[in-house]
């Protein structure tokens, strides 16, 4: 499914930033067809703007599961550093098992894991 309004998310890392700007590390994951195992569609780090919205997002927990409403992709290229920064920006979202959502969690495999366990890098933002 990958990073799109409707997707569902697991959050592993909360990093308010101001009253209006919170920081989410995410992953995004898809059942395979052939077996039970999940595969990471998207996973990285993405900006909830808004001052509900952020406050809402920094009282999230490590392995909450939410749903991306209003979402937004841009990118901008910096010459000085030769250097393109591309950023996930989330406008709304519901966390799973409030107002009447249901999604199952799961425990990440292989790559999922993987990323998990990731220290974060430096963030362009």
């Amino acid at each position: 499914m990958g990073f799109r309004s409707g997707a569902y998310a697991t959050v592993w890392d909360i990093r308010p930033r101001t009253d209006s700007v919170t920081s989410l590390r995410i992953s995004i994951s898809q059942k395979k067809k052939d077996s039970d195992e999940y595969e990471q569609t998207f996973g990285g780090y993405v900006t909830v703007l808004g001052t509900g919205q952020a406050s809402q997002a920094a009282r999230l927990h490590v392995k909450d599961r939410i749903r991306l409403g209003d979402v937004d992709v841009t990118n901008r290229y910096d010459k000085e550093a030769n250097k393109e920064y591309t950023n996930f920006n989330i406008f709304s979202f519901e966390k799973v098992g409030e107002a009447g959502g249901s999604e199952p969690s799961y425990e990440p495999t292989g790559e999922a894991a993987e990323f998990m366990e990731e220290e974060p890098g430096e963030m362009p933002f």
